[in-house]
């Protein structure tokens, strides 16, 4: 399996266009060599999708609790764990993000500060549509080329299954 070094900076989710920040993400992901590129695409844009909203909740959620922080103890905990799970340093201890294991998170959020801020999540705009229209117009860059959708993987980097490449995510405007 190729191992692929995501480096993204794909606006993070926010409730109000105005708000939308742009976050430096990176994570790792597996796939094998003879993929589709147009696959590899979508399976990290969904990922890169879901780490900016797991890092965007936990950074709204914190902003909203700062005044109290002990009467949090079970969402500052999900807020932690999802967090960590998350960040750019999983890379470092070569731990790939699990899209599944991302979901959970968020939903483990979503349960926390509904109970501890005796909200429901769609009072408390941690809903987000499931489809991101920004998405679907992906690019990947390697080695200063952006890769082909109609192409696959192997076309660029070769058979070799022990391959580990950095790959940039972006918009079409940001090339």
């Amino acid at each position: 399996m190729v191992v692929l070094h995501v480096k993204s900076t794909i606006p993070s989710p926010s409730p109000s266009p105005e708000e939308e920040e742009t976050e430096e993400t990176e994570f790792l992901h597996e796939c094998a060599a003879t993929a589709a590129v147009a696959d590899v695409a979508g399976a990290l844009a969904g990922t890169a999708r879901l780490q900016a909203r797991v890092l965007s909740l936990c950074r709204r959620l914190r902003e909203w609790c700062a005044d109290a922080p002990a009467a949090y103890g079970e969402l500052e905990r999900a807020l932690s764990e999802a967090e960590a799970y998350a960040s750019k340093v999983q890379v470092q201890h070569n731990k790939f993000l699990s899209p599944r294991a991302l979901r959970e998170h968020i939903k483990n959020i979503e349960k926390a500060a509904a109970t501890a801020l005796e909200e429901s999540s769609e009072a408390l705009c941690l809903q987000h549509p499931k489809s991101d229209e920004k998405h679907d117009t992906i690019q990947l860059w390697w080695a200063g080329k952006e890769l082909a959708m109609d192409n696959q993987l192997s076309d660029y980097i070769g058979t070799n299954d022990k391959t580990k490449i950095v790959i940039r995510l972006s918009l079409p405007n940001e090339a």
